[in-house]
This record gives structure tokens, C-alpha cells and sequence, in this order.
């Protein structure tokens, strides 16, 4: 099948189908498969890609991230800052590869919470050396039981980068974060990424793309956005700036019958963060 003959049939695809049909027409060709150059600029083969997870489709890396949410006791949010930046000391002693990254409170959203974002440099070999840290390392389970005693409620995810999206880069200037859930509909991540692939570059100008992850435990089908502003007002700017750039609206009609549920959080960087 040529690419004008592929172009055609998209675009009736289109008409006919809408933007999710043609998505999964995009994702399913066994011929030209523009989500694989895309992502990682290689020839396209139907027979390995069959035998491949989404994940080896959509990250192109070893490397692990784990976002971690805390909802703290309130009153209890220094101390507990206080608790964590301990804990965090006493992991990397045995395991400097990985690192604490970004570390948030929660301005607008669910109150009392901090949110981290570790990063596991070796992958899933320091996940398991964490595992076996926080299981039978004394010094470690007695700063993690520290901070437990000053939460709430506490969970941890482990996630893989978009591999379009790159690995997150220490921001210096002061930042607030706009932290974006997307929990999608089973079976449409490959069509998210095909689609984000090409909508991330409408957002990369104002230099506010801070990382992109999936989900890899917990709730699956579950996706991740970052972003950095210098403030709300700048955050409003800048979104109604992306509205205005042809194509940009492409992107939001592909994703949006993606979706199952989202949600937004503005984020403040704690002392921890290399993420300002």
C-alpha cells in the first residue's frame, strides 16, 4: 500500500469513523506503522511488534519512575518533611542510583498530600534492591516507619517515560507544577502515544514540558503529564496560546475519546525537589 493510498484511507477513516477509529486504524496497519517512527524512527515489523509489550513500544529506556502520594495527619507536614528527607538519606546510602527528583505540596487538589517522584536510574534491578531494602534492612524500615506514622494514607506506582517525551531536567527557577491524571480506556495506550507524539510539540515552545509517564502497577492504562509554569497567570496565558496553533485541536479530538476519567493537581516544590 503506498503512503498517498494509507493518507486516503485515514482521512476517510476520519469522516466516517471519527478520531478514535482512525487512531486505531493508525495503530493497527501492518505496513507503515507512523507510531513506531514516531517514537523511535525505525522500520516497522508486524511480526516482533506482536510479541512486544506497549511498554518496549513506548519507552525506550531501562529507567524507572515512582511517584509516590502521601496524604499526611494534619498539623503534621513539617514533621513529616522531616521524616521523608531522612528515609531518603538512608535509601541512597545503599542504593545512590536511585534519586529523589521532584517533591511537591499540593496546592489546589487534595489537601495534606506530598507527592515525590523517584527515579530508578538501573531500572527494575534498583526496584528490587529496594524492595529487599524496605523488607529487611532495619535502618531503612525504621525511617520509613517514621514517616508512616505521620500519613494518612500512602501509595507508590512505578512508571516508565514516554520515550517522545524524554527523561524530566532539573529546573532551577522557581515553578509551580501542573500534575495531569488520565486514566484511559483498556487498550487505547499505544493510541495516546501515537497521538501525544505529535500533540507534544504544540506544548515543547514555552519550554513547560517536564516528563510524561505510563503506568506499569497499580491501576493500568493510567498516563501521567507534568508541567512547569512560573505562575497561574502564566499557566492561563500559555494554554490559551497552545489553543491558538493549527493543529493543536487535532490532538485534543484524537485524545479526549481516549478517556475514561482526569484530573488536575497544582503542585509547589518542597526544599527536596530538584524540580523548582
Amino acid at each position: 500500500m503506498s503512503m498517498q493510498k494509507f493518507g486516503n484511507l485515514l482521512s476517510t477513516a476520519s469522516r466516517f469513523a471519527g478520531p478514535l477509529n482512525q487512531a486505531r486504524l493508525l495503530a493497527a496497519s501492518s505496513e507503515t506503522s507512523l507510531l513506531s517512527k514516531i517514537l523511535h524512527g525505525l522500520p516497522y515489523d508486524a511480526d516482533k511488534a506482536a510479541n512486544q509489550s506497549h511498554s518496549s513500544l513506548l519507552s525506550d529506556n531501562a529507567r524507572i519512575y515512582e511517584i509516590v502520594s502521601h496524604k499526611t495527619k494534619c498539623g503534621e507536614m513539617s514533621a513529616y518533611m522531616s521524616a521523608y528527607e531522612n528515609y531518603i538519606n538512608v535509601t541512597q546510602k545503599l542504593n545512590p542510583s536511585v534519586e529523589l527528583f521532584g517533591s511537591w505540596n499540593v496546592a489546589y487538589g487534595d489537601q495534606d498530600q506530598v507527592v515525590h517522584l523517584l527515579k530508578y536510574n538501573e531500572g527494575y534491578t534498583d526496584v528490587d534492591k529496594m524492595i529487599q531494602a524496605n523488607a529487611f534492612n532495619s535502618e531503612v524500615k525504621a525511617a520509613a516507619s517514621e514517616v508512616g506514622k505521620l500519613c494518612s494514607r500512602r501509595k507508590a506506582i512505578l512508571t516508565k517515560a514516554f520515550s517522545y517525551w524524554g527523561d524530566p531536567k532539573p529546573r532551577d527557577s522557581s515553578h509551580i507544577y501542573d500534575m495531569r491524571r488520565y486514566i484511559l480506556k483498556p487498550g487505547t495506550i499505544l493510541e495516546w502515544g501515537n497521538a501525544w507524539s505529535k500533540g507534544i510539540t504544540f506544548r515543547k515552545d514555552f519550554q513547560q514540558d517536564v516528563g510524561g509517564f505510563f503506568v506499569q502497577t497499580g491501576q493500568l492504562y493510567v498516563v501521567y503529564h507534568f508541567w512547569a509554569y512560573k505562575g497561574m497567570t502564566e499557566r492561563n496565558e500559555i494554554r490559551k496560546k497552545t489553543w491558538s496553533k493549527p493543529g493543536w485541536d487535532q490532538t485534543v479530538a484524537y485524545t479526549v475519546p481516549l478517556l475514561k476519567e482526569m484530573k488536575s493537581q497544582i503542585l509547589i516544590p518542597t526544599a527536596l525537589s530538584k524540580l523548582k
